[in-house]
């Protein structure tokens, strides 16, 4: 039957617990529950633990052994594997390990960084080297991945998308300073608290702003303000970073629709002539993408356990 694994994606509204064949990725059971994180870290922690249970179980039925567990978190997680922060929920401070190690060797990861390790080993980075993954989503976040690793700096942290930009400049006798935060502007979670807060409705989501678009034209404006934006930034990304591939996936990156309009919005802030027509492209993986990818890299971490 082959080497199996189980991978976690814990988003900030939902988590996905998948069965992978290790040979090729292929999906071969799934589960998902809504994300718990205004319960606190230890009440996702229960989830995990309790989507681990069910999938494993659910191999067994199919005749299938797990040789490890994957997780990865919409935080930062530093290059031991340990979670950074609390954007959305706290594991600083939990036993984690304690709690899912009989599940086989753990492997945690940033959410990003699981994506874009599985779009280059079977989606659609495979083959190109290097290449950014962006996750537009309830967050955002990228990766940049070379030679099929997703870099992770020093200490684990480069996948911020942005932070709070601050641009100053003087004119008309006064210096003028405009702070720019493009997670509280453009993200899927920040969308969907703008909108909802224009049509009075506290549980408005950003799928909700893009199908209001073609009739509201409030929402129309918005959702051309946080393209625009979002553009912007992912211009600068290639400006930077200079790869051969820019790939979207998220909730909103991955839509066909949404990635030709940022594919056109971006292309004018790409500064070098020769890279402007280069690929933008959605994922293939979709919203399985992160469990797929952590799954594998919980592999590789039993490998090494066995070596060692």
């Amino acid at each position: 039957m082959g080497q199996h694994a189980i991978g976690i994606d814990v988003g900030g509204t939902k988590t996905k617990a998948c069965l992978v064949r290790l040979a090729d990725g292929a999906v071969i059971a799934e589960r998902t529950e809504p994300t718990r994180c205004q319960e606190g870290g230890a009440a996702v922690l229960d989830l995990v633990a309790s989507l681990a249970e069910t999938i494993r179980h659910e191999g067994e039925t199919l005749g299938v052994e797990t040789t490890g567990l994957g997780v990865c978190l919409p935080e930062l997680v530093t290059g031991a594997g340990e979670p950074a922060s609390a954007w959305n929920f706290d594991w600083r401070g939990l036993d984690y390990h304690g709690r899912l190690s009989g599940f086989g060797p753990l492997h945690i990861d940033s959410d990003v960084r699981a994506a874009a390790f599985a779009e280059g080993w079977i989606g659609a980075g495979r083959g190109i080297d290097p290449f950014v993954y962006v996750t537009i989503s309830t967050g955002l976040s990228h990766s940049l991945v070379i030679g099929g690793v997703p870099y992770a700096g020093a200490r684990g942290f480069a996948i911020h998308f942005s932070g709070s930009d601050l641009v100053a400049f003087s004119g008309e006798g006064q210096d003028q300073a405009v702070r720019h935060n493009l997670e509280l502007f453009a993200s899927g979670k920040a969308l969907g608290e703008r909108y909802g807060r224009l049509i009075g409705r506290p549980d408005a989501s950003a799928l909700q702003l893009f199908e209001a678009e073609a009739e509201d034209p409030r929402a129309a404006q918005m959702v051309a303000d946080g393209l625009l934006s979002l553009a912007s930034y992912l211009g600068q990304l290639v400006n930077t970073l200079d790869p051969a591939v820019l790939i979207l996936g998220g909730g909103i990156g991955g839509d066909p629709s949404v990635n030709a309009r940022l594919a056109a919005l971006t292309r004018p802030f790409i500064w070098a002539d020769g890279a402007r027509d280069m690929p933008i492209v959605s994922s293939l993986l979709g919203d399985a993408a992160c469990a797929i990818g952590v799954s594998a890299l919980a592999n590789r971490t039993a490998n090494q356990t066995v070596r060692q």
